[in-house]
């Protein structure tokens, strides 16, 4: 059965509100983010996900120019037309890879991300008032780039603390803005990195994601909106069976934590 579901977090509790039994499927989805929305093209692979899962094709549109946080969405042309077109009921937004780690570390970046966020969604209910806001939490480098010679360290010493800070982030994000839930797509990979050691989600620049991360992201945003009694489907992309079998066992698993 469809519910409410409540999230108790380490000093918090957090509200996810998936779809109720009650309510019928999105018609209209926008993605907001950058490189980490835009590469595999995750919009169109969430819609044969969606697909697959036996829903109706929602129509799905995006803006993901590549880096920007959110603030900087505010000021971008093409998310600006997107909002203001207006009848979203669900609006997924992604932002830049970093600022959510270093919005825990510093006063300013916490700023950015939080106002950023809360002004975006401010302006997204100014036209769809009845959209649900669903925060596409990003995750955390792969354990390489800290072999590098000068890693940023401020996004945290290890792959774990990232993540952490991640989390905690767009936590914060849910808890303050209304009708807003958040996709585990980051503790989705932790989880999967953690079951199958050697396998890569992330390509060789130790950030973005190959096409079986965009598919785990695509399918923990399902599984968080549509709230389906199974993750097994048929559409893998040009993922083997085993590999997509994985995968969807992977976000089935994540979204019952």
């Amino acid at each position: 059965m469809l519910r409410n579901l409540i999230r108790i977090g380490l000093t918090n509790v957090f509200f996810i509100l998936p779809l109720c039994a009650a309510e019928k499927a999105p018609a209209k989805i926008l993605f907001i983010g950058n490189s980490y929305t835009g590469n595999n093209q995750l919009p169109n692979l969430f819609k044969e996900v969606v697909a697959s899962g036996g829903h109706a094709a929602p129509v799905i549109k995006s803006s993901n120019p590549g880096g920007k946080t959110l603030e900087q969405h505010l000021g971008v042309k093409s998310t600006q037309t997107l909002i203001e077109e207006g009848g979203w009921d669900v609006v997924i937004i992604q932002g830049q890879s970093q600022e959510a780690a270093m919005a825990q570390q510093y006063e300013n970046m916490r700023k950015s991300f939080m106002d950023g966020g809360k002004a975006l969604c401010e302006m997204i209910h100014r036209k769809s008032p009845q959209a649900r806001i669903v925060w596409y939490q990003t995750w955390a480098r792969h354990p390489d780039y800290w072999k590098a010679k000068t890693p940023d360290l401020a996004v945290g010493k290890l792959p774990e603390e990232m993540m952490a800070r991640n989390r905690a982030s767009y936590d914060a994000l849910a808890k303050s803005v209304p009708k807003s839930m958040v996709a585990r797509v980051g503790e989705a990979w932790a989880m999967y990195y953690k079951a199958h050691p050697g396998k890569e989600l992330h390509t060789g620049d130790n950030s973005h994601p190959t096409f079986a991360g965009s598919y785990l992201a695509a399918l923990v945003i399902y599984q968080s909106i549509y709230q389906p009694a199974t993750m097994k489907m048929a559409y893998r992309g040009n993922l083997t069976e085993e590999l997509a079998a994985e995968l969807q066992k992977t976000a089935a698993a994540n979204g019952k934590r």
